[in-house]
């Protein structure tokens, strides 16, 4: 792998399992750090998701944070109470976030091999779970919200492997760049939305927003 490039190394591993949350709901959002994980088509083994539709299946099988999301919280919310593991990620690699990858990213972490397809939408839990609102308006004002993987190809991931980015099939695709899009509502350049829309692993829901701004264009 000595031509490819180097990303990171692993930071932490967690799974969780699904528990009794709030609103009647049950959520795996808090979860905790393991040294070896198996990952499979629908992502960590052991791991749980509540709610397969926000979270989990074959295209949100892997949730990664950037490094510095915990720090960045505790900085702008010093009475919150926090721990690694609160906000549902299953993976951290140092050096990695949203300005550091793409869409359609192609990583290769121990043996597995992930695809990026979509950015994370912080949602409610995030705050609930803090027991402090308006964290996860921050973390979205902020773009440090995550993103997640298809698995590619099975395999196991240890503590301190190492992060390769294999391919990059669409350079322009940035996080950053597509969560201002995604997030900007008179944003409507038809140019620019036809290029997203070619991105073939990106997730429907986003592409579904942006072909109700072409159609607004």
């Amino acid at each position: 792998m000595n031509n490819l490039r180097l990303m990171g190394k692993v930071q932490r591993l967690q799974i969780g399992e699904a528990l009794p949350f709030a609103r009647e709901q049950t959520s795996a959002i808090n979860k905790y750090k393991v040294e070896s994980v198996e990952v499979i088509e629908t992502g960590f083994v052991g791991d749980e998701q509540a709610d397969q539709f926000f979270h989990g299946g074959h295209i949100q099988a892997v949730h990664q944070m950037p490094v510095e999301v915990y720090a960045l919280i505790k900085s702008n919310f010093p009475s919150v109470i926090i721990y690694e593991g609160m906000l549902g990620e299953n993976i951290i690699i140092n050096d990695m976030n949203e300005s550091t990858v793409c869409i359609g990213d192609i990583y290769q972490v121990g043996s597995v091999q992930m695809q990026v397809t979509r950015p994370r939408r912080p949602c409610w839990k995030i705050d609930t779970l803090l027991s402090k609102s308006g964290v996860a308006k921050f973390l979205q004002d902020y773009k440090c919200i995550g993103w997640y993987y298809k698995v590619m190809q099975k395999g196991v991931i240890q503590q301190h492997d190492e992060c390769f980015l294999i391919d990059r099939p669409y350079p322009f695709a940035n996080l950053d760049k597509l969560w201002d899009i995604y997030n900007d509502k008179t944003f409507n350049d038809p140019i620019e939305i036809e290029k997203w829309l070619q991105v073939e692993p990106l997730e429907r829901s986003f592409k579904d927003v942006l072909r109700k701004r072409l159609r607004m264009s």
